[in-house]
């Protein structure tokens, strides 16, 4: 037997509703599925999900702010006074940045943009820039992707006689700033419908009540922060990467042509998942490793050859970003493996919660580090830098399902000098002398918030069919659900006893599984191929013909110009017993690949849990 990875929890949505969409809209029962576990439950509903437009966007004058930011916004373009927009370093606030840039460009305005270093000046407003504002005749300050907590940096503004506007979609504090007009739809007394924007959502907003339309042609500017910012794919945010996503194909703007390019993304078949993992990084790489202003620039510019020279300078620290956060995730991981052999020497209990810290680790990718170790053993991590001179720490956390690391570090706040962030990431920064203590106090609260359940991961499952009940049509049908991401995931489907035919590896190093299945109790079926990246190692845990039960999205597979179902595999596990016949090899040989195998499977999340991945030999 082969036990998943994951715990498997299969969606349970109502049938009757599924039924009624399925009837009156014509659609595929699985797909009225699907619609009703993503919380659909009328027929409008559905046909707005399915086929909304840019006729659906909210009023933006329903956000509280709105009508004096846009009452001193015209006066200040009418006045030619200097404006200045204020923006973030990561991908949402760069793109929020750009997104400001080529409106105020558009209705002529006299103004320059400002994004902090990451290292030098940290997060948000500060009054380093504030004076340099004032210096340089701004006489407005409009935030974007940031503000709400920046109480005395907007007092500090107003004392010197400049203007802001605050544009922000972060939580807002129990203090609020007070600036000329704050615009945040999480404000307890914003009546706004929709409450999931990116901060690039909240200036595309403010761009559509200035221009009194929708700015369509802002929308895969505001798709980008949209989806790097990890927003759910509901409302607005389905509507802004769906509609960003169809003209970013033929897209108008010179730096984003480049960036795919460079990127190896095809134009024509741009999707969500491109924007995730092959365009944000390169545009966060530049705020990471030297400054965000590279990034707005690719995103600003009007010149070609401008485009494709910052396209391919953010794909050289994307490189070298990759090769710091490889080099950092070694150094953690022997950190935390060295930690975790001691506990065990000693009789004791591995933590439950990850702190590892290093003298002058790289501030700007320690998020991506934590990331990294949460993935391989599943358990709330946080991964600090420390300055050898100063004694401070700064850090990021990633947290997983059932633990709130927000609250958690609020339980620590007498430690620490400043933090932020909500259940899932958060930031801070503490002495070193605290370290210690803050490691401590997380894991009894690890201890207390979590079960031994809680530390394996937790897979969510959509529906379960047979091979038969998906056919191609069906699948092609399915596309209506996309853009997938965050809220709205590409479905999984669970697919039980099926007859394992085949198992092939793949890749130059033979890092990538195929496997060819069929229904168990089809007399007469194709075989569908499931295709696992970088779980070529699977391979030598299972038997040829084990009844086999997969997790997987199901794609479609054209090949000279042939379309057939795939599926992409998830997770899987093997419920019987398997017998590996290793008659005829030396007894070394068989000793070493048991050794093998239980590396392998000591590997895998879970492993040292209540519920670890298991193997039976015989």
């Amino acid at each position: 037997m082969l036990e998943s990875k994951a715990r498997w929890r299969l969606g349970a949505g109502d049938e009757a509703v599924a039924g009624q969409l399925c009837d009156a809209l014509g659609i595929d029962p699985l797909l009225a599925r699907l619609l009703v576990l993503r919380g659909v439950s009328s027929v409008p509903e559905a046909e707005q999900f399915l086929s909304g437009g840019s006729g659906h966007f909210h009023d933006p004058f329903l956000m509280e702010g709105m009508e004096p930011a846009v009452s001193r916004i015209r006066s200040a373009l009418s006045g030619g006074e200097k404006i200045r927009v204020y923006g973030d370093y990561d991908a949402d606030g760069v793109s929020s940045t750009a997104l400001m840039a080529h409106l105020l460009r558009g209705l002529g305005a006299n103004f320059d943009t400002y994004i902090p270093h990451r290292v030098k000046e940290g997060y948000g407003l500060n009054k380093g820039a504030v004076d340099l504002a004032k210096e340089q005749g701004v006489s407005l300050i409009i935030t974007v992707d940031t503000g709400v907590s920046a109480v005395e940096e907007v007092a500090y503004i107003q004392e010197l006689g400049m203007d802001v506007i605050v544009t922000d979609h972060h939580e807002p504090p129990g203090t609020l700033p007070q600036p000329l007009a704050l615009i945040n739809p999480k404000q307890e007394t914003c009546p706004y419908p929709f409450k999931g924007l990116a901060g690039v959502g909240v200036a595309l907003k403010l761009a559509q009540g200035l221009l009194g339309r929708l700015p369509e042609e802002l929308l895969e500017i505001a798709a980008i922060g949209t989806v790097a910012d990890l927003m759910p794919l509901h409302d607005e945010n389905r509507l802004i990467v769906k509609l960003g996503l169809e003209r970013m194909r033929k897209s108008a703007y010179p730096g984003l042509r480049a960036l795919m390019d460079v990127s190896g993304v095809d134009r024509s078949a741009v999707n969500a998942t491109h924007i995730g993992f092959s365009l944000a990084p390169r545009i966060n790489a530049s705020g990471r490793l030297e400054h965000a202003s590279t990034a707005l620039k690719l995103l600003v510019t009007e010149d070609e050859a401008e485009a494709v020279s910052v396209a391919e300078e953010l794909d050289l620290l994307n490189k070298e970003r990759q090769f710091i956060v490889d080099e950092l995730t070694g150094l953690a991981k022997a950190a935390v493996q060295e930690e975790q052999d001691g506990a065990l020497k000693r009789g004791e209990t591995p933590k439950n919660f990850l702190v590892v810290s290093g003298e002058t680790w790289n501030v700007g990718v320690v998020g991506i580090v934590a990331s990294r170790l949460v993935d391989t053993y599943y358990r709330p991590t946080i991964v600090l830098s420390v300055d050898p001179d100063t004694g401070m720490a700064k850090g990021s956390a990633r947290s997983i399902a059932g633990f709130d690391m927000y609250q958690a570090l609020t339980h620590c706040a007498d430690l620490l000098d400043h933090y932020g962030g909500h259940q899932a990431a958060a930031g801070m920064s503490l002495r070193r002398e605290n370290i210690a203590e803050f490691e401590r106090r997380l894991n009894v609260l690890a201890g207390e918030w979590l079960s031994a359940e809680d530390f394996v991961p937790l897979l969510a499952v959509d529906a379960e069919c047979s091979l038969s009940e998906v056919p191609l049509e069906c699948i092609e049908e399915l596309e209506k659900l996309a853009p997938f991401g965050v809220g709205n995931p590409a479905p999984k489907i669970l697919f039980s006893g099926l007859r394992l035919d085949e198992i092939r590896l793949m890749g130059r190093e033979r890092q990538h599984l195929k496997l060819v299945l069929t229904d168990a109790d089809a007399e007469i079926a194709a075989g569908v191929e499931a295709v696992g990246f970088g779980k070529g190692w699977l391979g030598s845990l299972m038997t040829p013909q084990a009844p086999v039960d997969i997790v997987g999205e199901l794609s479609v597979n054209e090949w000279n110009g042939v379309r057939k179902p795939q599926l992409m595999l998830q997770d899987l596990r093997i419920p019987a017993l398997q017998v590996f016949d290793w008659r005829g090899k030396p007894a070394a040989r068989v000793v070493e690949e048991l050794a093998a195998l239980g590396e392998r499977l000591a590997a895998l999340p879970g492993s040292g849990s209540a519920r670890p991945p298991a193997l039976v030999l015989f």
